[in-house]
């Protein structure tokens, strides 16, 4: 049986989120189940298709990254939450590891090193 790791992906940038969906596309043992630039949004889509990986930018709208992860700590089957941000403000790394974020990446990064 062939099991693929599920990621939902948030990011307020549009492009990230193609240039994403292309890469992803090309490994096979990872699929996207759903991608969106807002925060309530990616909480819906973590609830809907209990993904293995939520991946994520702190800047969303209408809930930001720290706010998708206080709320993500509320369900029972939580994905682990690599997070990507160009956010480097003080302690924001700090601030997501406490907010139950499992690993931060600086961006810009390579699309190819968040997927190994």
């Amino acid at each position: 049986m062939d099991h693929k790791v599920k990621i939902v992906l948030a990011d307020a940038s549009d492009e990230f989120r193609r240039m994403f969906a292309l890469a992803l596309a090309e490994a096979s043992a990872l699929e996207l189940s759903g991608d969106t630039g807002d925060g309530e949004e990616a909480v819906r889509l973590v609830q809907e298709h209990t993904p293995n990986v939520l991946i994520m930018d702190m800047v969303l709208s209408r809930m930001d990254g720290l706010e998708v992860l206080h709320t993500l700590e509320t369900l029972t089957q939580r994905p682990r939450v690599l997070v990507l941000s160009g956010f480097a403000r003080g302690s924001m790394a700090e601030l997501a590891a406490n907010s139950g974020a499992d690993y931060y990446m600086m961006k810009p990064c390579r699309i190819s090193t968040v997927l190994a």
